[in-house]
Formats: C-alpha cells, sequence, structure tokens
C-alpha cells in the first residue's frame, strides 16, 4: 500500500502548513468478499497514522469511518458493476497538522463502472447515502467520465485534544 506525504502547505488554505500522509489503493477488481478486508486495512491505517491515543471517542469516530467506507464500497460492487465485480480505486487522506477547518480524515472512492436507476420500489434497500451522511461529516457524489467518485470527510477527531494541548 503506497503511502506519500505531501510537503507543508500543499493542502489547505495558505498559511496553514497543512501536513497530510496520503494512503491510495488501486484494485482492478473488487468483489462482495473483498470488502471486509478493504475496511479492516483503511481503519488499520488510519488508527496507526493518527497518533492518537486509543480512547473511547477515537473507537466511535473509527466505527463511523469503518461503516461509512463499508457501505462506499457495497453500493460500488452492488450499482457501479451489475455483475458483481469491477475496479475501484481508494484515496485517503490524513491530515497530521493543520487548522480545525480542514478535514482530518479524507476518503476518495472512484469506480469506473456505469449506473443503474434506481428501482421504482427499492424495498428495504435504498439508504446508504442517508447512512453515509449521518456517519461523516460531510460527503460528494460526483458522476466521472468514467464512472462514479464518492468522497467522504470527518473533520478533527474527538482525541485530537490531546495533541493539540486542549
Amino acid at each position: 500500500m503506497p503511502v506519500t506525504v505531501d510537503p507543508p502547505g500543499v493542502e489547505g488554505r495558505p498559511g496553514t502548513e497543512a501536513r497530510r500522509v496520503v494512503h491510495e489503493v488501486a484494485h482492478s477488481t473488487v468483489r462482495v468478499e473483498d470488502l471486509r478486508a478493504l475496511r479492516t486495512d483503511l481503519v488499520a491505517w488510519v488508527r496507526a497514522t493518527a497518533g492518537l491515543p486509543d480512547d473511547e471517542a477515537l473507537a466511535d469516530r473509527l466505527e463511523d469511518v469503518a461503516t461509512a467506507f463499508y457501505e462506499a464500497l457495497a453500493n460500488v460492487v452492488d450499482h457501479a458493476y451489475p455483475e458483481g465485480a469491477g475496479p475501484v480505486d481508494v484515496s485517503a487522506r490524513l491530515a497530521t497538522a493543520g487548522g480545525p477547518e480542514q478535514p482530518w480524515l479524507e476518503i476518495v472512492v472512484a469506480d469506473h463502472g456505469g449506473w443503474r436507476p434506481a428501482p421504482p420500489d427499492p424495498g428495504h434497500r435504498g439508504r446508504g447515502l442517508l447512512l453515509v451522511s449521518r456517519l461523516t461529516d460531510g460527503h460528494e457524489l460526483s458522476r466521472v467520465d468514467d464512472g462514479t467518485r464518492l468522497r467522504l470527510w470527518w473533520h478533527r477527531p474527538p482525541s485530537a485534544d490531546y495533541r493539540r494541548g486542549a
């Protein structure tokens, strides 16, 4: 899993000296049976990279991250690839410094598939983006030339007060 570090000031507002660690993974084929491992890997990366003490607030935030990320991946498999598998690109950026107005964590999940129209009666389905909206501080869904892109973000984690001396 490639990890790179942007130099200070590359991201964010001028003068904030934002520093982000980037985690990018491209999968040529993702299937339903791959989703749990992808979720586990990403959450482990966030936990290891964040450098924050383990506490209940951080555990709750990471559970939100894990669930929203899993839902984004499940939507790729379910909606973008009716045959049940296809390529997905994941990019995660974790702020290691910068102001509270900047996202602490940003995840982008992009597919290269089509989009199925919603069925007239979705039954018990069709609540994925509602779930994502409640688990994140924000999200943005966009159709791009070769698929769909879902950007999720969370602002300062609950345990950030430990690092900032607040």
